[in-house]
Parts: C-alpha cells; sequence; structure tokens
C-alpha cells in the first residue's frame, strides 16, 4: 500500500493506494465527513483489495490531509465547481489524464457526482452511497451544521467536535444517531475494526476546521448542474436515513440521468455495518457491470 500526499494552494489532499501494476480503470474511494481515507479497509471486498487498482482519497482537511486555518476562513463560500477543482487536480497527479470508478459515501459521494458534473472525462462511472447534492443535512450533523452558521454558536460546534474526539463514549453516541438498523449496525462484524479506524482519525482532526467545512457544505448546490452528469450511475442509501432523508436519495436518482437506484428497507447513514453484505455485493455487482460494459465490442457479447 502506498500514501501520497497531493499539495494544493492553501491546503494538501492525501490518499492511499494499491495494485498500481494490476493496470485498468481505478477504483477511487472517498469517505465521509470528519473518517479517513482508511475507512474502506475494513470491509472492501477482498475480490477489490486484491484483485484491483484502487486508491482511497482523503476530504479536505481530513487528517492527514491539512488545510491552512487562514485558507479555509479566507473561502467566503465553497461552490461545487470549487470543490471538484480540488478533486480533478489531486487526480491529475496521481492517474493523469485517466477516468476512474468513484464509490463515495456521504460528502465523498457528493463529491463524486461533482466531479461527474464538472469533469465529466474524469469519472467512468459513480456509486454513491448515502450521497447528497444539496449540503444541508439532517439530524445530529444537521443540528451542528446549523449552529455553525453563525459565529455565536460555533464555538460549540469546536467544542463538540474536539469532546467526541477525545472520548470515546461521546464519539459512539455521535456515529449511533445515523443509525438505522442498530442490531445489525452493532452485530457486523466491520463494526468494531471501523469505529476504532475512525475514532482515531477523528481525535487527529482540527475541531476548528470541522466547523468551518460543516459550515461551508451548507451551502453546496448541485441543483443546476446535476442533469449534466453522463456517466452510468447508482445512487444507493438507506430509507431510515436520519441525515440524508431517502426523499433526496430518490431525488438524485430521479435527476441524474439514466441513474440506477438502490435503497436498504430499515437502514440509516452507516452502511458499512448496517447492510454489509448488501453494500459489498450491490459494489462487486456494480463495478463487475461497468467493466463489462466498457469493453471493446461489449454489446456484441450481450447480443
Amino acid at each position: 500500500m502506498h500514501h501520497h500526499t497531493i499539495s494544493l494552494p492553501g491546503q494538501t489532499l492525501t490518499a492511499i493506494s494499491s495494485n498500481e501494476t494490476l493496470g485498468g480503470t481505478p477504483v477511487v474511494f472517498i469517505h465521509g465527513i470528519t473518517a479517513s481515507v482508511d475507512y474502506w479497509l475494513p470491509s472492501m471486498p477482498s475480490e477489490i483489495r486484491d484483485g484491483r487498482r484502487w486508491i482511497s482519497l482523503s476530504l479536505p482537511g481530513h487528517h492527514p490531509a491539512k488545510i491552512e486555518r487562514s485558507t479555509i476562513s479566507s473561502w467566503d463560500s465553497v461552490t461545487s465547481e470549487m470543490w471538484a477543482g480540488w478533486y480533478q487536480a489531486a487526480l491529475q497527479e496521481l492517474i493523469g489524464d485517466e477516468p476512474a470508478d468513484f464509490v463515495g459515501w456521504s460528502t465523498g459521494g457528493f463529491t463524486s457526482l461533482a466531479l461527474a458534473a464538472h469533469h465529466p472525462q474524469r469519472v467512468r462511472s459513480i456509486l454513491s452511497i448515502s450521497g447528497f447534492a444539496i449540503g444541508k443535512w439532517l439530524g445530529l450533523i444537521g443540528g451542528l451544521q446549523r449552529l455553525s452558521l453563525s459565529s455565536l454558536t460555533r464555538w460549540l460546534v469546536r467544542f463538540s467536535f474536539g469532546a467526541v474526539g477525545r472520548r470515546r463514549l461521546l464519539f459512539n453516541l455521535a456515529i449511533r444517531s445515523g443509525v438505522g438498523d442498530v442490531r445489525s449496525f452493532l452485530s457486523s462484524p466491520f463494526y468494531k475494526p471501523t469505529m476504532a479506524d475512525w475514532f482515531a482519525a477523528w481525535g487527529q482532526n482540527d475541531p476548528m476546521i470541522l466547523a468551518e467545512l460543516f459550515r461551508k457544505i451548507s451551502r453546496v448546490d448541485l441543483s443546476d448542474c446535476i442533469g449534466r452528469i453522463s456517466c452510468p450511475t447508482l445512487i444507493a442509501g438507506g430509507d431510515s436515513d436520519p441525515y440524508i432523508p431517502a426523499t433526496h436519495t430518490r431525488w438524485i436518482a430521479d435527476h441524474v440521468p439514466g441513474a440506477e437506484l438502490v435503497l436498504w428497507p430499515g437502514a440509516g447513514h452507516m452502511f458499512f455495518a448496517e447492510r454489509p453484505q448488501q453494500y459489498q455485493d450491490v459494489l462487486i455487482r456494480w463495478l463487475n457491470q461497468i467493466s463489462t460494459s466498457s469493453r471493446p465490442n461489449a454489446a456484441s457479447q450481450h447480443e
């Protein structure tokens, strides 16, 4: 496994990658807010971990990626085009002009959709899990996001992020707020390793940077450009997601031309432990479908 640091103006992004010598179209994983590039590893199917060229790319300001405080404070707003531009630059350094298959969760799903809307040549396909097109969240993280909008209450968001990063009980409660199926979540074989990595990563993030990201993400909106997405797209999520409601997930699928929709009944935001087998099955099936349809003369192979 290789580690990468990509320097951008005022910030760095980070990535881990594997199987570079295998060739073929890379799979790019992008995690959600407060997690890290290690997030995908416990639940990554062996067919991909060992048999596909893959990259796990960080969100801005998520350890060990960094944003200078002066940089994020200087951004009056963050647009979807600006956000996508960071990833286009990072991917140019990592894989040159190659297109990739993108798998994004939550803010990683938004990132994948934004890339496809603004840099279509970069994206061969998208699997967005609990992603969003409009950056206003619900539930606990939505409440923190609303508090981050005011300078009078933003300190409380910073304090909360710091406390959660220091105390495992608070972290567990915070993550549990996004769960729809608690029994499946707690019994999943991926629960403990993913949560351990996530807690370690959260504690290394800068609470001020996280609060600013929450505030700036609240203003992103792909509504005007989501219809431009032309690559094969699968929109997945739980129909009991406390953060990203199923109505929004359906809206995305309805507005991305030709998109496929998968909703997991009873599941919330934490797919990796709530519906681990279904997630792995969908991921493998989707990537195999994309690879088959992208081969030369693929159409004639199905006749």
